[in-house]
This record gives C-alpha cells, structure tokens and sequence, in this order.
C-alpha cells in the first residue's frame, strides 16, 4: 500500500460514511406527513384526502394527516403550502379551481408554477340539470330555446360569482352562441333549493348532489359536461353528443407538493397514489360519490394544469369575469 493511500484511506472512510449517512438521511417517509385541505371538514376534497392518507399510512408506515384550512376559496392554506419547506412532508389536496384561482385572484402571493404536481386522483362532470316543469329535455332543445329569447332571458344558477360552475356556465355561453343571466347563490345548497321551488330554472350540479333528486322524479338532466356519458346516468348524453362538439368541464381533485420537493419524493407518492386508485374497492368507494378514479404521472398532470391555464384564461378573459 502507497504512502498516499495510507494517507487518503482516513479521508475515504469518512467520505463513505457520509455517503451512507446521506442515504439512509433520504429515506422517505420517516415521521409524519401532513395533507392541506383548503375547505371545512365533510366536503368531497376532505373524504378523499382522509381517503388516500389512511391507504399511505399502511403502505408507508408513517401516519399521513389531513389538515383542513378553510377560507378564502382555499386561497390562505395555497398560500401557506407554497411557502412550506419542499421536503414532502407538507402536500396539499387541491381540485380545478385551483387553476381558475390564480386567474381570478390579484396578488395571491403565489402563482401555479410554486407547486410540484404529483397525481389526478379522481374527475367528476357536471350535470346540466332543470327543474321538472322546465319545457326543453335534452342540450338542444335547451340551446334552440335559449337563442330564441332575448339576452338574459333564463336565470342559471351557481354557487357564486367565479366559481367553477359560474365559469363552466359562461364556457356553455361561448359554445353555444347563448347569453344567460347568471344568479350567483352562496353555495350550491340553496342555488339547488330555489332550482327544486322553480326560482330558477337551471343549475350546474355535481353527480352526488343531483343524482337523488333525478331518481325521485324531482329534477330533469339534460346533458353532462365530459366527453363520455356519466355511468350513474346513461341515458343522458354528453354535451359533446348534443352538438356543441368543443365543450367538456370536468371537476378533477389533484395531489401537489411545493416546489422544489426531490423527485424522488414526487415519484413515490405518485406511484403509490396510483397504485391505491388501481384497487377495486377504491374505485367503488369514490363511485359512490359520483367520481371516476384517475391516476396520473406528474409530466401528465402539469399537461392539466398548462391546458386548463390556457383554456379557463380565455372563458375567463372573454367573460369579462373580474374580482373586486
């Protein structure tokens, strides 16, 4: 052996034991990892997150909490989990609007490339749905109705100003060369309460919110809003079937990270995201709120994100929809 080796070989052995102290430092996870939900408790975005957290914590071993920050539109906890250190151990459960958000909101604080996508966990359409004495039965008879009137002449209503049903309405108005009077509610609750009274004649609602009051005769559909029929509702077709061949406005629920989290934490957890949506019981258990299961890479969910930037901006900007 060299002098120079000899004189290295201290230096080699505490080289290799960082090499393995760094190692071992990166294995992912080692205590627990917080999931952000930016809405109240016992709303779809909480269910899911609560539901992937339970099947991460009997793959991963580590417990997997879900954190609810209401308010704002989920623009405060957005905020906070951008601003979180990018170790993994702080992910957040968004759905669409968290696109629409950044377009809607001045000075947000943050801005969508702040994030690291991980999966689409599941996606939902809209039902287009009317009350039981409204005349038209289907897409076209509603469109041929409403370019027959004046502007403004049928009430549509939504959750509220800028929401994802106000924005997909005015998507609807772009299409099809139609201009309704958009009613903003607080919530879909009681846009849904009027819609049964007759107040108004219309709304955007999802599967799990409309589907019990169109089995009982209550509420008529007229179309979804995907490109493939609902399978709770199969006699309903699709906008697309109905002839406004450029319309789809699908709700999705995603997983995020911050920005600058390893890949290699990314990876994992869409992997094993992707590996929980492929079961069957999985998939049962979010039918039954009126979900498909996704699964996504991360590259595929940022090709989302770009194609719903772009799409959302220009309903957004021809709308003319501002927030003051």
């Amino acid at each position: 052996m060299s002098f120079i080796f000899r004189a290295l070989l201290p230096f080699l052995f505490l080289l290799s034991a960082l090499f393995n102290k760094t190692a071992f430092a990166v294995q992912y996870p080692e205590r627990p990892v917080t999931i952000v939900v930016g809405m109240a408790p016992g709303g779809a975005n909480d269910t899911i997150a609560r539901l992937i957290a339970n099947e991460l914590q009997e793959r991963l071993g580590v417990a997997f909490l879900v954190e609810n920050r209401p308010g704002a539109n989920s623009t405060i906890a957005t905020g906070q989990v951008a601003r979180a250190k990018p170790d993994g151990y702080t992910l957040m459960l968004v759905i669409s609007s968290h696109v629409t958000n950044a377009l809607l909101y001045p000075d947000l604080g943050y801005v969508l490339d702040d994030f690291e996508p991980i999966t689409v966990i599941a996606d939902t359409p809209f039902v287009l749905v009317a009350n039981k004495d409204f005349e038209p039965n289907d897409i076209s008879e509603f469109v041929e109705l409403a370019r027959s009137m004046d502007e403004g002449s049928i009430d549509f209503g939504t959750p509220g100003m800028a929401s994802t049903q106000h924005i997909a309405m005015e998507l609807m108005d772009l299409v099809a060369d139609t201009r309704m009077n958009h009613v903003p509610y607080r919530g879909g609750a009681p846009a849904q309460t009027d819609l049964l009274a007759g107040v108004i004649p219309v709304i955007f609602a999802t599967p799990t919110q409309s589907l019990p009051y169109i089995k009982n005769g209550e509420l008529k559909p007229l179309g979804v809003t995907s490109l493939e029929r609902l399978e709770q509702l199969p006699d309903v077709p699709t906008f697309a079937e109905s002839g406004l061949d450029n319309y789809e406005a699908d709700v999705w629920f995603g997983l995020i990270a911050p920005k600058d989290t390893p890949k290699d934490i990314i990876n994992l957890l869409s992997k094993e995201v992707n590996s929980i949506l492929a079961q069957e019981v999985i998939q049962t258990k979010l039918q039954e709120m009126g979900l498909s299961a996704v699964g996504t890479q991360p590259d595929e969910f940022q090709q989302l994100l770009d194609q719903e930037f772009e799409k959302w901006s220009e309903v957004i900007g021809k709308a003319d929809i501002k927030l003051q």
